[in-house]
């Protein structure tokens, strides 16, 4: 389905027709983001220390940042859902993408990291001539003001790594992520390894409060710290037991949620779904504190601000970490993926991809 197609519809959005099928017959569909691949992963292949957390069809031989997004489709589609990998190509936003659309993007030169205020932007350069379109990544924000736009309905389940939030030393230098007000305003379930480890998490989990945002822990009662498993100075209120495959009572339990939340009390904002990076592959917290410290003083020294700073932190991380920080996100962007696609089957069973307040007859 190319919205482009539709008289109603603008020109630079295009859905693709698995997609746009899945929602009109009120399938599973996971939302994916694309920063991840073009400002996240190596365009190297994976040295042989990181291979152990990739799944059985990933080509060692080839890119890790395209490699990531395919296996992160096929952990979607394994659990019986629709993957919606959502990028900026060729100036145009696409909600779900080819095999050719993401190849382009994984080849993209020079690809900008799109957020919730740049995304009219960067849609806007469609009239440009072809060789200044842009080709981007989306965070956590523009993915979710994608999924408001998906027809014929939104996408109601979401997975990433982790959330942007309130960074450190705030209140010297202002810096809160746009992801928490666009997760407090969209109808989502996303699923995630809690905030990355760069950030202030307990004022990031102060405002998820302050915002009204439910934090669900899955195999966990602590908010996890992207690349270790968190610990008990980050409690959750909510909690449920892990979520395996052939295992639906945690997916039903969370899908039942949704639908009180947003059809029978009326809110209108986002459902925030944790769980800890897999134990096989996550750093220590006193790792995660050494590493995050260190590469935040790297990065202050290079004078590096704004949008690029957290990609510049992570990148650090794992140089600082001998990739030991890259193999879990690897590792927890997978299992996420793979529990998005669960909770978005039992959403579908139950109604709660639907929209819209139920009221007695």
């Amino acid at each position: 389905m190319d919205r482009s197609a539709s008289t109603d519809a603008p020109p630079a959005i295009v859905i693709s027709p698995e997609v746009g099928d899945a929602l009109a017959r009120d399938g599973a569909v996971v939302a994916l983001e694309s920063a991840v691949i073009t400002h996240g992963l190596p365009r190297a292949p994976l040295p042989p220390l990181l291979r152990d957390v990739t799944d059985s069809g990933w080509g060692h031989d080839r890119p890790a940042h395209l490699e990531l997004a395919r296996a992160m489709q096929r952990q979607v589609r394994a659990a019986g859902a629709v993957p919606a990998l959502i990028g900026l190509v060729d100036g145009r936003l696409h909600i779900g993408m080819t095999d050719e659309a993401l190849d382009q993007l994984a080849g993209a030169a020079c690809p900008v990291k799109c957020a919730a205020s740049n995304l009219a932007w960067h849609l806007g350069a469609i009239t440009a001539p072809p060789a200044s379109r842009a080709f981007g990544g989306t965070t956590v924000s523009a993915t979710l003001a994608a999924c408001r736009l998906a027809l014929p309905r939104p996408i109601r389940v979401f997975a990433t790594g982790g959330i942007g939030g309130v960074h450190r030393e705030w209140t010297r230098h202002p810096d809160i992520s746009a992801d928490l007000r666009e997760l407090a305003g969209t109808e989502c379930i996303v699923v995630c390894a809690g905030a990355k480890s760069i950030l202030d998490l307990p004022a990031t989990l102060e405002v998820l409060e302050a915002l009204s945002v439910p934090v669900i822990g899955v195999g966990t009662s602590v908010l996890p710290r992207f690349h270790d498993p968190g610990d008990e100075r980050l409690p959750l209120a909510m909690h449920l037991p892990a979520s395996r495959t052939g295992d639906c009572a945690t997916a039903d339990r969370i899908a039942d949620l949704a639908q009180t939340h947003w059809r029978l009390l009326g809110r209108r904002g986002g459902i925030l779904v944790v769980q800890p990076v897999p134990a096989h592959a996550a750093l220590a917290p006193a790792e995660t504190d050494r590493a995050v410290a260190l590469a935040a003083r790297d990065v202050d020294a290079a004078g590096v601000t704004g949008g690029d700073r957290t990609p510049a932190l992570l990148a650090a991380m794992n140089r600082l970490t001998d990739d030991l920080a890259l193999r879990a996100n690897i590792a927890l962007l997978l299992a996420n993926a793979a529990l998005a696609a669960r909770i978005a089957v039992a959403a579908a069973a139950c109604g709660a991809t639907r929209t819209g307040i139920l009221h007695a007859s």
